[in-house]
């Protein structure tokens, strides 16, 4: 859906840098595993690793920042402070987490990328590779609510490579990262629909308690997406992470535009979409024919922005 006919996310950003009106990218392309892990854990804004103080942040819900020791050599292994201790649920690895991060670089506390920027948040699959070592190893046993700063030598980063022309070669990063919530969703059963009529058909298979989208809302959802037959053409589900588009203004399919609009957070939606509201008579593809009428299982995970 990273185009108007096309439903397949076409955009994997190579850092934390957002795609727009695409899937989003992972924070930090995965690298070889590595080395060691000093933790601390405390409820100042003060990051310390053997006897180290490494970077500073600050403690609440705001928009952090980050201020380096920029005199002080990085870390030998992946340094962890929990700045804030949350009390909701514990991410394990295999989990999908939802985040809120800023990144800047050790070295002099430029920062290069933050979620906060885009006034959205970051579904990520953590400890499976996904993203870079640092990541992965770092945010595992969060807990929801909680606010953990990182400091990440460049083997568990981007190594002698770096990352474009923001992150150099041999660069150790430090991020602020917020576990917003721990997604326990449950992967939908394939519908079983034989026949979809000449307009859009809408079934809310479970109404979400959040906000309402409206035309124009950039969403961040779980699809299922099948023919008649129950044949799955596309599913956010198989690549481990949701999809992030703006709705109602033809980013989309017409059966997405007018199918999502309307869903509470935290809904799950069944959408049956004659072939004129999806990709009519050119189909899409080797898997949608033409004139070939689609169905969804949608699940709205957050309205951002």
């Amino acid at each position: 859906m990273s185009s108007p006919r096309n439903i397949t996310a076409a955009c994997v950003a190579l850092f934390l840098v957002g795609c727009g009106n695409a899937d989003q990218g992972s924070a930090v392309d995965a690298l070889p595993e590595a080395t060691t892990v000093e933790i601390t854990q405390a409820t100042t804004s003060t990051t310390v690793g053997d006897e180290q103080i490494w970077a500073e942040t600050s403690v609440g819900d705001d928009r952090p920042s980050i201020s380096v020791a920029s005199d002080k050599q990085g870390p030998k292994g992946l340094v962890i402070e929990d700045i804030t201790i949350g009390t909701g649920e514990q991410a394990l690895a295999g989990d999908l987490l939802e985040v809120k991060y800023v990144g800047a670089l050790l070295a002099d506390g430029t920062e290069f990328d933050a979620s906060w920027n885009r006034n959205q948040t970051f579904f990520v699959p953590i400890g499976v590779g996904a993203v870079i070592p640092g990541w992965d190893q770092g945010i595992v046993g969060m807990r929801k609510g909680g606010r953990r700063l990182l400091v990440i030598p460049p083997e568990l980063a981007y190594g002698n490579s770096g990352a474009g022309a923001a992150i150099p070669p041999n660069a150790t990063l430090v991020f602020v990262v917020d576990l917003i919530e721990v997604v326990d969703l449950p992967i939908p059963q394939i519908p079983d629909v034989t026949e979809i009529g000449s307009s859009l058909e809408i079934e809310d298979l479970s109404e979400g308690t959040g906000a309402v989208v409206q035309p124009g809302d950039t969403v961040s959802v779980h699809y299922l997406g099948t023919l008649l037959d129950g044949s799955v053409f596309d599913t956010s589900w198989n690549r481990g992470r949701p999809f992030t588009t703006q709705i109602g203004v033809g980013m989309v399919i017409q059966g997405w535009d007018q199918g999502v609009v309307g869903m509470r957070e935290g809904g799950r939606r069944l959408l049956k979409i004659p072939s004129d509201l999806a990709y009519g008579e050119a189909g899409s593809g080797t898997s949608i024919g033409p004139n070939t009428p689609l169905v969804f299982v949608v699940d709205l995970l957050r309205i951002q922005g």
